[in-house]
């Protein structure tokens, strides 16, 4: 299985392992989730003072679940961003890691801005107390669409490596004989 793991193209290995990680953090995200919508009263406290604060034209159990799913969401990202930079991409270096870790948010926050919103939309139908396996399904559309989008703009943006620029080999000569060129001093031109 190693063998054939290791024969597979770059990329392709790391979307599996990206897969992998990302079967980690949905467990974090879900039981985190579902311990709080079913087990404690925070969520439909903080969505109800949302609605009250702002004064918002919806129901506070829609506010509820955006804000669950904002919490647990926020805990498996930091989860994530540890596997991922140092397992999928690997990743080892210090010095890169503030700008990737702020680029991984940015990502994660867009990623959690839809999976919450796709959540939300697929779970509405059931509110006030959706059903456990409505919520869950809703959970699962949601992660499954937003997992391509955190892919690609991870791979591509946060953890892109830099490639150097080959160039052809008649335009590296040329660059070669214009340095070469260069490091003539003046009275060497002249003869």
């Amino acid at each position: 299985m190693r063998a054939f793991l290791r024969s597979l193209p770059t990329g392709v290995r790391q979307l599996l392992k990206f897969g992998t990680v990302g079967v980690m953090n949905t467990a974090i995200d879900w039981s985190l989730a579902f311990f709080l919508t079913y087990y404690t009263s925070f969520p439909r406290i903080v969505g109800a003072g949302i609605v009250g604060l702002f004064g918002l034209p919806m129901r506070p159990e829609v506010v509820a679940v955006w804000v669950t799913k904002i919490v647990s969401s926020g805990t498996a990202t930091i989860n994530s961003f540890i596997w991922n930079r140092r397992w999928t991409f690997r990743i080892r270096g210090k010095e890169a890691r503030a700008r990737q870790f702020a680029k991984f948010v940015t990502v994660n926050i867009i990623g959690m801005v839809l999976n919450s919103t796709l959540t939300t939309l697929f779970v509405r139908p059931f509110l006030p107390e959706p059903p456990r396996i409505a919520f869950m399904l809703a959970q699962a559309g949601a992660t499954a669409l937003v997992f391509f989008w955190n892919f690609f703009a991870n791979k591509y943006w946060t953890f892109r490596t830099p490639t150097k620029v080959q160039l052809p080999n008649d335009l590296q000569d040329a660059h070669t004989l214009n340095s070469e060129l260069k490091t003539v001093s003046p009275e060497e031109a002249k003869r």
